[in-house]
């Protein structure tokens, strides 16, 4: 995938909350402006922090333990808060077995510069890159 040293131009939220696409643009002249999406599928949690001017230069996949050990608290407070986590259990444990179970996987997201963040996804692709000097290549 190509996500290393773009900005991250946005991000959508599509699918009631089911598909997450990040929008990056890589734009360091003399090369060529180009553009990548990369798009989250079956979304269950995500959480984005400080997403302005953002930078990326990670996108990993961990393990769904690992990622709830980290943020577990964090999911409890905001799912008292907000609400809305698919699948979401009130004990840690149990909603890690039932991510497990139903084929979810855990992907954090670092930046350069302030921006941090996780998807608990089904699946992650690379949808497009083009070079924006091209029309008919834009997305």
């Amino acid at each position: 995938m190509r996500y290393h040293d773009f900005h991250l131009a946005g991000y959508r939220v599509s699918d009631f909350g089911g598909t997450i696409s990040l929008d990056l643009v890589y734009d360091y002249p003399p090369l060529p402006k180009e553009r990548s999406t990369i798009q989250f599928s079956d979304v269950v949690a995500y959480h984005f922090v400080h997403t302005g001017a953002a930078i990326l230069n990670h996108i990993g996949e961990e393990t769904i333990e690992s990622l709830l050990q980290r943020i577990g608290s964090s999911l409890v407070e905001w799912w008292r808060l907000h609400g809305g986590y698919q699948l979401w259990d009130d004990d840690p444990s149990k909603y890690r077995a039932k991510l497990e179970k139903e084929g979810y996987r855990a992907w954090t997201i670092d930046s350069a510069i302030g921006f941090e963040g996780f998807v608990v996804a089904k699946a992650v692709a690379q949808l497009e890159l083009a070079a924006l000097d091209k029309p008919e290549a834009l997305i």
